[in-house]
């Protein structure tokens, strides 16, 4: 989306910082049109809340995994970026944290107000100005939600479709999809935009993305990290891992050297040579090139012996706690599974909920 230029801290919570964007400012001030001072203050306050919950809910499970995340408000949103990514199932579970976390805010809302409308015998209990507020708030934190799963990269549908596909299809392939789905939403939603005589804004977001998923399906942007096969690369890799077992480490390291210098190799086999190239150095007794290479492998049995063995002889006790930590989490990779199934299975219900209910009504 926006660059970070100009942006401003705001604040830090549970570690994580919150920036904003001068053009943050202008969407809130987009939704105070037409609204007196306490309208627009409501709006203002609303959708920043319920923007902050989505990006929370990305950026919460990101600074569990040690990804280090931060969030920025933007002129179409929000945005949580991280120093690192991890597997699948921790992208997947990052990414539908966000309207996982938004949603339910929405249906607590909407509850609430069910609630007064029965205590009340079909009368709402609130005073208009708390009703625009509970109006305020379901427009971000369902609609947007709602819209924010669409399969359109870049919107969190569009990467869990590219997720979903790179397991069936290979990352590739899983691009193409993904970004040609997105372009032909686009075009459907421009049709549509056009018949409602759209404003600027719409169309404004609509090019950007166009532009994003043109560029991405012809090659001149990544969506993520390709890979390529190379059968070369895993009989060095292979080779490397017998003189390993031999204890030939130097030859070990050699054949793992040049399996690297293939490019864009297969993630797990990338794994191999990190492992090969630590262990390896390890034996041989250069603890800083070893950890260079270990922090890249999978934490295997040998990669956790090997990099606690570089941190004990450099004295790095306090780092090898952070790792051990961070290699606990790793080993959970069943219950992320679980956590994901979890927040999956709840955006179905909560899709069915708004979809079957008033707030059906309420939004069209």
């Amino acid at each position: 989306m926006l660059p970070a230029v100009g942006t401003f801290h705001l604040f830090t919570l549970a570690g994580i910082p919150v920036s904003a964007s001068p053009f943050y400012f202008l969407l809130l001030w987009m939704f105070a049109q037409g609204e007196d001072a306490l309208g627009g203050v409501t709006w203002g306050v609303c959708i920043t809340l319920g923007l902050l919950v989505h990006e929370f809910g990305h950026a919460l499970v990101a600074r569990y995994l040690k990804h280090q995340p931060s969030i920025m408000l933007h002129g179409f949103g929000g945005l949580t970026s991280r120093q690192r990514t991890g597997r699948d199932v921790e992208e997947a579970l990052i990414i539908a944290m966000g309207p996982a976390a938004g949603l339910a805010l929405g249906l607590s809302v909407f509850a609430l107000w069910y609630i007064a409308m029965q205590l009340g015998h079909g009368q709402l209990l609130v005073s208009r100005p708390l009703f625009k507020v509970v109006y305020a708030l379901l427009y971000p934190c369902v609609t947007w939600n709602v819209l924010n799963l669409l399969p359109l990269w870049p919107l969190d549908g569009g990467q869990l479709l590219r997720l979903g596909v790179m397991r069936l299809a290979g990352a590739r392939r899983a691009d193409k999809i993904t970004h040609s789905v997105a372009l032909a939403l686009l075009a459907f939603f421009g049709f549509l935009l056009l018949r409602a005589g759209a404003g600027a804004y719409s169309w404004v977001l609509i090019v950007l993305l166009a532009l994003q998923n043109f560029r991405a399906l012809r090659g001149q942007a990544s969506s993520g990290v390709v890979y390529v096969n190379h059968s070369h690369a895993a009989e060095f890799v292979a080779q490397a891992k017998q003189a390993l077992a031999q204890q030939e480490w130097k030859e070990a390291a050699r054949l793992a050297h040049q399996a690297r210098s293939f490019e864009r190799i297969p993630a797990p086999l990338l794994d191999e040579v990190w492992g090969v190239l630590g262990t390896s150095n390890t034996a041989l007794g250069e603890h800083e090139e070893a950890l260079s290479y270990l922090r890249r492998a999978r934490p295997t049995a040998s990669v956790r012996q090997a990099t606690e063995a570089c941190l004990l002889a450099l004295g790095r006790q306090d780092e090898l706690a952070e790792i051990q930590s961070r290699w606990q989490i790793n080993s959970h990779g069943r219950d992320l599974g679980r956590w994901l199934g979890t927040a999956l299975g709840f955006i179905v219900v909560a899709l069915v909920i708004v979809f079957t209910t008033t707030l059906r009504k309420f939004f069209m």
